[in-house]
């Protein structure tokens, strides 16, 4: 009975490190903006219509090794966005407008990895998620394997004013 057991928590312990795959991306940090209009428009009888806000979402991401990730899949709320994916010359980037005094550090990363930018924008037909989405989950497609990525959190940055 004690070999039973000791076979099963043995055997337990190989499965879960076996299950575990690497992923190629080493951190990644959400950030959205949020523009609203500077006058509210009115009806023909003078009530306010409820103004919709303009939100733009992008996210930085640690990659390891500098060939380019696959293909890019990125859910928001289990809603998928249109994602552009950008190389970043260099080892760092400040995220955000350079006009506005934003309190994001500058993201730096190692130099055997790349960094790279995702822009989102909604689907056709479809509206962009709410506002500081917990559940965000980004999927890419190598060659050999698919790699999901879960983050929890996402940055507002400041944004220019718009009229």
């Amino acid at each position: 009975m004690k070999r039973i057991l000791i076979s099963i928590l043995f055997s337990a312990s190989v499965f879960t490190a076996a299950s575990q795959t690497s992923c190629s991306i080493k951190k990644a940090y959400a950030y959205y903006t949020v523009s609203v209009p500077g006058i509210q428009m009115s009806d023909d009888n003078g009530n306010p219509i409820p103004v919709k806000p303009a939100i733009g979402r992008f996210i930085y991401f640690e990659w390891s090794g500098p060939k380019k990730p696959g293909s890019v899949t990125v859910l928001y709320n289990n809603k998928a966005l249109v994602a552009t994916l950008t190389a970043i010359a260099g080892r760092s980037v400040t995220p955000g407008s350079e006009i506005n005094q934003n309190n994001v550090s500058k993201i730096t990363v190692k130099k055997t990895n790349s960094l790279w930018k995702i822009d989102l924008l909604p689907k056709e037909g479809c509206a962009m998620p709410d506002q500081d989405c917990k559940n965000i989950s980004i999927k890419i497609k190598g060659t050999k394997k698919t790699c999901t990525f879960r983050l929890f959190k996402e940055t507002e940055l400041m944004n220019m004013p718009r009229y």
